[in-house]
């Protein structure tokens, strides 16, 4: 109908993680450090203490690993 569309409206339920849980669904946000259940918590923590001591590029790859896999 239209050539060019100005805005969009989506309209989907809002499950941010963990009520996305209950309902089934799946999230693809990384567990933040602090969650008792993040296995990388210890790994992360060093890393981040790391690169805030020297920052780098070369060192958020490795933040960014460890955090998706957290």
């Amino acid at each position: 109908l239209f050539d060019k569309a100005q805005r969009t409206v989506i309209s989907a339920p809002f499950r941010p993680f963990p009520r996305n849980l209950l309902s089934g669904g799946r999230s693809i946000l990384p567990k933040p450090p602090w969650f008792v259940g993040n296995k990388r918590q210890l790994a992360i923590a060093r890393l981040l203490t790391r690169f805030a001591l020297r920052p780098g590029w070369l060192k958020l790859p490795k933040i960014f690993v460890n955090a998706l896999r957290g």
